[in-house]
């Protein structure tokens, strides 16, 4: 059972979804009613927050009071690959870095329709390509929505490149197919609090644009998953995306790769925006950080990779 926050919040989020966001088309609409909707969320203490530029990308470091260097987050913030910011993300981000005990770089990668793909994966990659450079190790992606789908398409690339792995991947409601193939498109489009089928169709086709949605570094669900480094996968069970993290987690460990998945009972779609006002997403981002902090230690083998926890 949810927390009565949790309920509260879904159905405020449910009342307002169309007039925030269904009815609108202009990109600048709803990247600025995104923006606004993040100061309903508290700032958490004892995190300072450094804007800077990086590999030419805007971007933020976020560092705890107690923190420490031998383990770093890059951070891809979701948003339909259209809107959102490292600002708009910032006090759940916050809470990552607190959590983890690491410093947490998040970045402001290029947005479509104006810089469709791959130009958010570019500014990805760059950013990764940077941190190695500056000699960072043991760096963990992490991304929310469409950031989770850019971190999959990122460490995809990177494999590609043959450039060194990063430790592991932290998926939170991933996108990972953006032809909408997955069953529960249809079937938790009424209950699913935030996210409208046609609000994914609509940011999807800003992205894509002129590419076959089926590219793997696109929907990173059609890719070859081999070599991938071990994963965590969080998703709520009231997300149109739920087969975007089941179906993906399957895939994963048929090729090997060491994954966790964790589906959270009657969850909304990011979730973990919303710590600070509900217990859940405290504990969901309580548990990313528990990861980082023991990815040292000895991994599960594949065979027992696929993790399910209900919540």
């Amino acid at each position: 059972m949810n927390s009565l926050q949790s309920s509260t919040v879904q159905m405020f989020v449910k009342l307002m979804r169309r007039s925030l966001f269904i009815h609108k088309t202009e990109t600048h609409t709803y990247r600025v009613s995104f923006e606004r909707l993040s100061s309903i969320t508290k700032y958490p203490r004892f995190v300072e927050k450094e804007e800077v530029k990086y590999a030419g990308v805007d971007a933020a470091w976020f560092v705890a009071a107690k923190s420490s260097n031998d383990k770093v987050i890059l951070y891809l913030h979701g948003g339909g690959y259209c809107v959102g910011s490292y600002n708009s993300h910032r006090a759940m981000i916050a809470r990552l870095a607190r959590a983890a005990g690491h410093p947490v770089l998040a970045i402001n990668y290029a947005k479509a329709p104006e810089n469709p793909y791959p130009a958010a994966l570019d500014d990805a990659v760059k950013v990764y390509q940077q941190m190695l450079a500056d000699g960072w190790k043991n760096i963990f992606i992490s991304g929310d929505s469409a950031g989770g789908g850019l971190t999959l398409a990122t460490a995809l690339k990177l494999k590609e490149l043959g450039l060194p792995m990063p430790t592991a991947l932290m998926l939170i409601s991933p996108w990972t197919d953006l032809t909408g193939s997955g069953d529960s498109v249809v079937r938790k489009a009424e209950v699913d609090p935030l996210i409208a089928p046609e609000l994914l169709e609509v940011f999807a086709k800003k992205y894509y644009a002129n590419n076959d949605p089926k590219t793997p570094l696109i929907s990173p669900l059609f890719a070859d998953l081999s070599g991938l480094p071990p994963t965590l996968i969080q998703v709520g069970t009231r997300e149109v995306l739920l087969d975007d993290s089941t179906r993906l987690a399957k895939k994963m460990k048929e090729a090997g790769v060491q994954v966790e998945l964790e589906i959270w009972d009657h969850m909304m779609h990011v979730w973990h925006w919303m710590a600070g006002i509900i217990p859940e997403g405290n504990e969901a981002i309580a548990k990313m950080g528990a990861y980082v902090q023991r990815k040292f230690e000895t991994e599960p083998s594949a065979s027992d990779s696929l993790h399910m926890e209900m919540y």
